[in-house]
């Protein structure tokens, strides 16, 4: 089992953080009664401030998409903690097959694998939460009625018409791979505790405990009373 959730996490990782990576969109919507259009870009890792807002015609840059770079940092730390799970589930991989003897003989090598994984399992609650707020200010902030407010270039609603949507479903779905791999590395917790001096001195003691509870009984000596004096029917 850990070696079969240690390959789920690898895969898992790699999708959630190329995912959120390859999220970039664009919107853009028509001014001056269909004559020109504005439109709007972003890309990982999502520096709205920095994403500038562009008429076609002329590339002349209106206003950025936001005043705020708030998805940035939890994007990138998102990402960071996809790449570190995939290194450190195809690391303990590649121990599990090759170095099975030393890992089980040897408690340092278990308690450094719960340890690692109680901490990138707070990263992942912690990074895909983050990053669920992240996603919902991209949203937010790159709809096309934030948009035009922000190009201040549509007097009324029926001074813009929409010409393309920006698309979100990319990072939607790294936030749920964000949460499966935080149930993933929570899960594998058990197995390797399994492994660890802890759980197995404690399995020893119960043992202990039980043998002394109920020592074994001899049936060596045992028989049937009535099979000494059974009579012989003839």
């Amino acid at each position: 089992p850990r070696g079969l959730i240690r390959a789920l996490q690898f895969l898992f990782a790699i999708v959630a953080f190329a995912i959120a990576c390859s999220g970039n969109s664009s919107a853009a919507f028509s001014i001056n009664k269909g004559n020109d259009s504005i439109q709007a870009s972003w890309a990982y890792p999502y520096g709205l401030k920095g994403s500038s807002m562009i008429v076609t015609s002329t590339n002349e840059i209106l206003n950025t998409i936001s005043d705020s770079n708030s998805a940035k940092p939890s994007a990138e730390f998102f990402v960071f903690t996809g790449v570190t799970s995939m290194l450190l589930s195809l690391t303990f991989c590649i121990i599990y097959i090759f170095f099975d003897q030393p890992y089980r003989n040897d408690w340092r090598y278990s308690m450094i694998d719960f340890v690692i994984i109680i901490i990138w399992s707070i990263f992942w609650i912690a990074g895909s939460s983050a990053w669920a707020k992240g996603v919902s200010d991209i949203r937010s902030q790159t709809s096309l009625n934030a948009l035009a407010r922000r190009s201040e270039s549509c007097g009324s609603t029926s001074d813009c018409i929409t010409i393309r949507a920006g698309t979100y479903g990319s990072i939607i779905s790294s936030v749920i791979f964000g949460f499966l791999n935080f149930v993933l590395w929570v899960g594998s917790a058990w197995f390797v505790f399994k492994e660890t001096k802890f759980f197995k001195s404690r399995t020893e003691q119960q043992q202990q405990q039980h043998s002394q509870d109920f020592p074994p009984t001899s049936f060596s000596n045992m028989g049937s009373p009535t099979m000494e004096h059974e009579p012989q029917f003839r």
